[in-house]
């Protein structure tokens, strides 16, 4: 019954409201100026102790222009116009970040930055850890090396979250989904589901269907 009713809530629910896509401001594009104003990315590179970059990209931060260069293992950010580097972001920064991208008006509650692998958050680190008094408890998750948005939260989220835990049987990671105890179940709500629909039937007596007959007539 419980795994039944923790996929009717999922399935009930919807995932752009659990994920809070409803509360992200959607991202204009920054025209770009000319690129004459723009600092080389040769300079930048000779400046610091870069090698070999897979990607670079100029893009705009907080109404700014950053290069953002992108190598194996790591993401840095410099200014566009003086070469300085803004990576790893600051605390401040992070907040202005989650400021422009949060839909409502909220104070924030509560900063950190989160260094160790956590439940309700699994991608890169370390990571800013922006907290919204807001009655949905909001939470954005801030990259302290692009300045991204990698993650948000909230309260419907940490619910659903709970929901998927028991419906998957997977109490530590909450990623498997393919294991002998939720087959098992799945099974089981197979074979309730058939015997309760052949139990439908097994009940009634051939007399009880007659009568039925007879009231329609």
């Amino acid at each position: 019954m419980f795994w039944t009713t923790t996929g009717l809530f999922m399935s009930f629910v919807p995932i752009e409201k659990v994920r809070s896509e409803h509360l992200v401001k959607k991202s204009e594009p920054m025209i770009l100026k000319s690129f004459s104003s723009y600092l080389p990315i040769e300079k930048i590179v000779q400046k610091t102790s870069l090698h070999s970059p897979v990607e670079v990209k100029l893009v705009g931060l907080l109404q700014n222009y950053v290069y953002v260069i992108k190598q194996k293992e790591k993401t840095d950010l410099f200014d566009a116009f003086t070469g300085e580097q803004i990576s790893p972001i600051s605390k401040d920064l992070a907040i202005e970040i989650a400021i422009s991208h949060f839909m409502e008006t909220a104070e924030i509650k509560n900063v950190g930055l989160v260094s160790t692998p956590i439940t309700e958050y699994k991608g890169k680190l370390p990571v800013w850890k922006i907290d919204f008094n807001n009655d949905e408890n909001t939470t954005f998750y801030i990259s302290s090396e692009s300045g991204e948005l990698l993650g948000r939260r909230s309260s419907l989220w940490r619910i659903y979250d709970f929901m998927w835990m028991f419906h998957i049987m997977d109490y530590k990671e909450r990623e498997n989904f393919s294991h002998w105890w939720l087959i098992l179940s799945a099974f089981l709500a197979v074979f309730m589901s058939v015997s309760g629909v052949w139990l439908i039937f097994y009940s009634f007596r051939k007399r009880d269907f007659k009568f039925f007959r007879s009231r329609l007539r």
